[in-house]
């Protein structure tokens, strides 16, 4: 079975090859070089490069004269390979950073619940009690959008604690923020709640503030 890593060998030299057509060292109706020559230069095995120039052939690039040689048929249809290529590997490069930043956003999921717990024992180390910590984002459009938490009297309405804030826009997680530190929509807030009802006040004040 073949390896993902003699495929992708074999395509980018393939690719060398057809970008050395289009640059004009190997015109149309020249013979490349032999396949162990070529084996030599890319310091790979005689099959890799057999696998390089048959799929330059299948793209009608080159023809392959056994007995005689590989022979450059085509720079248009090298530059056609050239771009469905160059298509390909945009769109794998696309799909390699959307991995990296779901790796990223799990571990700062992990982040957040490791810090929540550590939080969590804390308070119950420090009060000999209980005590419930939640999380919950803000609106996008919420009435605290850019204020100060001092600003909004939160605890004043909500009788919850902030004690951590995770920021929209770096992830970061601010711990212990004071009565001067803004918020945001779409920030994430990690809070003490009081009772059974904590969240479902913080819910209300953050969408509808304090009701006449």
């Amino acid at each position: 079975m073949e390896s993902k890593t003699s495929t992708a060998r074999y395509i980018k030299i393939a690719q060398d090859i057809c970008n050395k057509i289009i640059d004009g060292e190997y015109p149309e109706n020249s013979i490349l070089k032999g396949r162990s020559v070529l084996a030599s230069f890319y310091k790979v095995s005689p099959e890799t490069i057999r696998k390089s120039v048959n799929l330059l052939a299948k793209e009608n690039i080159v023809l392959i004269k056994r007995g005689v040689g590989i022979f450059v048929i085509s720079v248009l249809h090298a530059k056609q390979f050239a771009d469905k290529w160059k298509k390909e590997t945009l769109v794998q490069n696309k799909y390699d950073n959307l991995v990296t930043l779901l790796d990223q956003k799990k571990k700062i999921d992990e982040d957040i619940d490791t810090a929540i717990k550590d939080m969590k024992d804390s308070f119950n180390y420090q009060s000999g009690e209980a005590v419930k910590l939640l999380r919950i984002d803000i609106p996008s459009k919420s009435w605290i959008d850019n204020k100060k938490i001092g600003e909004v009297y939160f605890y004043n309405y909500t009788e919850a604690t902030i004690v951590a804030v995770v920021k929209k826009e770096t992830n970061a997680t601010i711990c212990s923020p004071g009565p001067d530190f803004v918020l945001n929509g779409e920030d994430k807030l990690i809070f003490v709640a009081k009772d059974s009802k904590t969240f479902d006040r913080v819910a209300s004040f953050l969408v509808y503030g304090v009701e006449d």
